[in-house]
């Protein structure tokens, strides 16, 4: 387009049109900054959505482990008990062994005494 033209053009136009332009233009860039607002509204509240899903996925997956953790110290107490109440049993079996030898040999010993003794308050 010629200047010639150009100027003819806004100078045909009059204040009315000129306004009601402007506010067009102020509206359609009204409706693409209300636009622009709600999607970013519609990205924060997925992006906190997906921090508080990702919170609740780490609690749940700590108190897994964490009872997961439990389990196997229970089950190595129970096991390291379970060996030492064996070791036990083993132990006091040899010193039930060797005492009843001890009690034998003391019954022995308490005979001979007061069976000598018998014999020799008889003499």
């Amino acid at each position: 387009m010629s200047e010639k033209k150009l100027i003819e053009k806004i100078e045909e136009e009059s204040p009315q049109k000129s306004l009601e332009k402007i506010l067009q233009a102020e509206i359609r860039i009204t409706e693409k900054i209300s636009e622009a607002k709600e999607k970013a509204d519609k990205q924060v509240e997925a992006a906190l959505d997906k921090v508080a899903s990702l919170k609740d996925n780490i609690i749940e997956k700590a108190r897994v482990d964490r009872e997961q953790i439990l389990a196997e110290g229970v089950s190595d107490a129970k096991a390291d008990a379970e060996k030492q109440i064996k070791q036990a049993k083993m132990e006091s079996e040899i010193f039930k062994k060797s005492g009843s030898e001890f009690i034998k040999e003391a019954i022995q010993r308490v005979e001979a005494i007061i069976l000598g003794e018998l014999k020799s308050g008889e003499e």
